[in-house]
């Protein structure tokens, strides 16, 4: 009973927002692991360090029509968040990126990837 009473009383650790909204790009492979990159030195996120590595490396043993997706354990503006990467490979060496997570974190994503197509473009 005195342990029941005592779990009630302790800080609860704050839980992720649900993941409410989406948005994609599609890449060479090459550019993915630079946008993560980018991704990853925006202020307002805290993520895993080898996540651009890690998604680079797992996309290339992709084949054209296959389908593989990533949860993502992080922060945003610093709270904690849960952001899903969808990579489909649509075309050879060209995955179609899809992120899912709170409104806020996939504004701020959506700003990411029109500043990167922006600065990749030129």
């Amino acid at each position: 009973m005195l342990t029941f009473l005592t779990d009630l009383f302790k800080p609860q650790a704050p839980k992720a927002p649900p993941i409410t909204s989406e948005t994609s790009m599609n890449f060479d492979a090459p550019e993915v692991a630079p946008f993560l990159t980018r991704l990853a030195n925006n202020p307002r996120f805290g993520l895993p360090a080898d996540l651009a590595e890690q998604i680079a490396s797992d996309l290339s043993g992709m084949e054209l029509d296959q389908t593989r997706r990533w949860k993502v354990e992080g922060d945003f503006d610093g709270a904690p968040v849960m952001i899903e990467i969808e990579a489909f490979m649509d075309d050879i060496d060209a995955p179609d990126l899809t992120f899912f997570g709170p409104d806020a974190t996939v504004a701020e994503i959506d700003r990411e990837l029109i500043a990167f197509d922006e600065a990749t473009a030129g």
